[in-house]
């Protein structure tokens, strides 16, 4: 059965929001256009994936084999999704204040939406399996 979350309504907003900066601004490169574009569509995919249960699922999987792995590797993988998020944030950002939030630089950033999105659901599916047990 398929389920609408957060995460999907989050996918389709930041999918139509890089729509509209790459349709409607008519001054922008080809290239940044694609990029804005090809974004977007792959948020959009990712929204349909959501849907799915096959994702918690995986989540499940993973927190099973963490159980088996030495606690230095577990620790790691907790805090992974964590990492990729600061690590997206601290490096989109300045770039997005230093260019004056262009174009240019949104369709740069726009490439960490995804991780960010992804990662933040991840860590917000391990938190709803640690209140359910």
């Amino acid at each position: 059965m398929r389920q609408f979350t957060l995460f999907t309504f989050l996918y389709l907003a930041a999918g139509v929001c890089l729509s509209a900066i790459a349709l409607g601004h008519p001054d922008i490169t080809p290239n940044f256009k694609t990029t804005l574009l090809v974004n977007a569509g792959v948020l959009y995919l990712a929204s349909v994936l959501s849907t799915f249960p096959f994702r918690r699922q995986a989540v499940l999987r993973n927190q099973a084999r963490l159980r088996d792995k030495p606690a230095w590797q577990r620790n790691f993988l907790m805090i992974a999704p964590m990492l990729v998020i600061a690590l997206t944030l601290i490096t989109a950002i300045p770039d997005l204040v230093n260019h004056n939030w262009a174009t240019s630089a949104i369709a740069r950033a726009s490439v960490g939406l995804l991780l960010i999105l992804v990662s933040a659901e991840q860590l917000f599916i391990r938190s709803q399996i640690r209140q359910e047990s």
